[in-house]
């Protein structure tokens, strides 16, 4: 008998207002490109893509990312860019924040103690805006879209005949911290 799966992600989900922000950014993307702007709700950041898992190991990675500690930080979407090959449309950042990094990095170290390998393609920050683009877009994003990323969750994706929809499974939060004037200033 063959176990039910789902397909599987970990991804920065934001919240409303980033999320309203990266739907407003998807339409006027699409619109420049050609494409076919991802669905309002539908925005995040893959931090790592577990394709289809038995439903099982949702349980075991949950216990797994409950254990991972990390500080939340600030993602400043700068620019935005696109993949001829794949004919996608993405947001993406001019200095990738260190906080963003090591949470990935842990959350690979995580899959491998579950037994899971994680995806073979080098992490690349970006948030897709639009799908099935005719003409290439790249330009600076001004102003840039800041994004105070405070958790992060493991999502499962459905696909069906409208495109694929998004539901988190579980989510984590992530360590706050006193917010600093000069790291700010510095960005």
């Amino acid at each position: 008998m063959n176990e039910a799966t789902q397909r599987l992600f970990f991804a920065l989900w934001p919240d409303a207002s980033t999320s309203d922000a990266l739907a407003t950014l998807a339409r006027q993307v699409a619109a420049e490109s050609g494409g076919r702007p991802t669905a309002p709700g539908n925005g995040h950041l893959t931090l790592a893509f577990l394709g289809d898992q038995p439903r099982r190991v949702a349980r075991e990675l949950s216990a797994a990312a409950a254990r991972i500690s990390a500080p939340s930080f600030d993602l400043v979407l700068d620019s935005v860019d696109s993949w001829r090959k794949n004919a996608i449309a993405w947001a993406g950042v001019q200095s990738v924040p260190l906080p963003l990094v090591e949470l990935q990095q842990k959350i690979a170290r995580s899959l491998l103690v579950s037994g899971l390998e994680p995806d073979e393609r080098p992490f690349a920050v970006h948030v897709t805006l639009a799908r099935s683009i005719t003409v290439a877009v790249r330009r600076a994003l001004a102003p840039p879209l800041v994004w105070r990323v405070t958790a992060f969750a493991l999502v499962a994706s459905e696909l069906d005949a409208a495109g694929a929809r998004y539901r988190v499974l579980s989510s984590w939060p992530l360590a706050q911290r006193p917010h600093d004037d000069r790291e700010v200033a510095q960005k």
